[in-house]
C-alpha cells in the first residue's frame, strides 16, 4: 500500500465551483490497483477503487524544466473505522 501525507487539503472551488466548500486530496498519482494511505493532521484516509475521482489537472513545472505534472482530486473523508483499523 502506497502511503501518503498531506502538506495541505485543497478547497473544492479551486478545482470546481460545485465542490464549494468541500476539502480535496490532491495526489500526483491516480489510484490504479493498490490502495493508497493519505495522511493528515493525525487522520487518515484510505483511496481505493470506491473512492470517486472528482477531476484531474495539469499544470507546467514551476521550476522551469519543460515538463508538466497531473494532480488526482479526492474528497477528504477520513474514516473512523479506517483509523481504528490501522491502530
Amino acid at each position: 500500500m502506497k502511503s501518503y501525507i498531506l502538506k495541505k487539503l485543497i478547497a473544492g472551488y479551486r478545482v470546481n465551483p460545485r465542490y464549494s466548500g468541500l476539502d480535496l486530496v490532491a495526489l500526483p498519482y491516480k489510484y490504479t490497483n493498490a490502495k493508497i494511505l493519505v495522511k493528515h493532521g493525525g487522520k487518515k484516509m484510505i483511496i481505493d477503487q470506491d473512492t470517486p475521482l472528482l477531476g484531474k489537472k495539469t499544470f507546467p513545472d514551476k521550476f522551469g524544466r519543460d515538463k508538466t505534472y497531473t494532480l488526482y482530486y479526492y474528497l477528504w473523508q477520513p474514516s473512523k473505522n479506517q483509523i481504528k483499523l490501522e491502530l
